[in-house]
């Protein structure tokens, strides 16, 4: 992004280093200041699908002070009820209703299209072994996009 970019924009600390577009598939390092930096900024529709993929992976019930926040989506990973890609789907589905009211809650009018949310869809779920990865593409309201991968282990 240009240093134009973030003029006149509300920016995040970007916590999934080397999320870039373009690059194809890559591991993400989460951390808040990767070596050699003092942080990196975010915006647009990498800070959206950040927000999104938080909201996906936060248990429902488990922040003490906003017990509203997340999904049951990682619940029921975590208690072995996701053993098909359709049961992954499944969950998904009943977790968007969560995460689309949790997400447009804390946006605004006055926030920039490409970082509110509309919709979002699985695009194809991988298992293998116990892992499984979903893939799922976030879409603003601008109509931008960007796929995002979340890795999670499953009992099959």
């Amino acid at each position: 992004m240009a240093i134009t970019d973030y003029i006149g924009r509300k920016i995040d600390i970007l916590a999934y280093y080397t999320a870039e577009t373009g690059i194809g598939e890559t591991k993400l390092e989460q951390t808040m200041t990767p070596t050699g930096t003092g942080g990196v900024i975010t915006t647009g529709i990498q800070k959206l699908s950040q927000r999104f993929t938080l909201e996906l992976l936060t248990e429902r019930g488990s922040m003490v002070y906003r017990p509203t926040r997340g999904c049951q989506f990682m619940r029921e990973a975590r208690l072995g009820y996701l053993r098909t890609p359709l049961d992954v789907m499944a969950s998904f589905s009943a977790s968007l209703t969560d995460i689309k009211r949790n997400l447009q809650l804390e946006e605004s009018e006055s926030d920039s299209s490409d970082e509110r949310f509309a919709s979002a869809t699985v695009i194809s779920v991988s298992l293998t072994g116990g892992n499984a990865s979903v893939y799922v593409q976030v879409t603003s309201q601008a109509g931008s996009t960007r796929t995002v991968i979340a890795p999670l282990a499953v009992t099959i």
